[in-house]
């Protein structure tokens, strides 16, 4: 079960090169033609990372290899609809300065009810209501898991007890993606 999948970054966090069989595993993983080799080296790696505070965690970790080179290894979630894929992120330093970053499928889980998310951005009050959108959740980047939005009480819950009790419905839920403060402070 341990898919592995690399990519290499430059000075500029572009990425500059993936594993020979990248294009193969993201076919056999149901991933868009966006995830394509082609369509991602010579691009930004930030480009891929929907929010901004995630891409400050992301940031910190490849920094933190730079500044003292070691290998870090940082847990993190990659689910489907209807599995918990349980992932680790490898980042190494490598001998020509560039960073590789591998990440690794541990274990899956299947979530007790399917659920679906459609991300969303922040959008103020008068434009949600001539628009009728609504944000139901904040789901944490790092270990997936869901808080409703405006409850800032800090109470985090995986994304299928929310479908089980009733919260989600058949529709995707919206959700703005950020980093929540049990995974912020792994990070120190």
């Amino acid at each position: 079960m341990n898919l592995q999948l690399s990519y290499w970054l430059d000075d500029d966090n572009i990425i500059c090169r993936v594993d020979d069989h990248w294009d193969r595993a993201m076919d056999s993983q149901n991933w868009s033609d966006r995830a394509s080799a082609s369509k991602i080296v010579g691009k930004p790696l930030f480009e891929f990372i929907c929010d901004d505070v995630t891409r400050m965690y992301v940031a910190t970790m490849i920094e933190s290899v730079r500044v003292i080179p070691h290998t870090s290894f940082r847990p993190y979630r990659c689910d489907t609809p209807d599995m918990k894929r349980f992932m680790q992120m490898i980042i190494t330093p490598e001998e020509n300065g560039w960073i590789r970053v591998s990440h690794v499928l541990i274990r899956t889980e299947p979530l007790k009810k399917p659920v679906t998310f459609t991300t969303t951005t922040p959008i103020t009050p008068l434009r949600q209501l001539r628009n009728n959108q609504t944000i139901n959740y904040v789901r944490c980047s790092i270990c997936n898991r869901l808080q409703q939005y405006g409850n800032w009480d800090n109470s985090w819950h995986e994304a299928d007890s929310f479908v089980v009790l009733g919260h989600a419905s058949v529709k995707p839920l919206k959700v703005l993606h950020s980093v929540c403060s049990d995974c912020l402070h792994e990070l120190r």
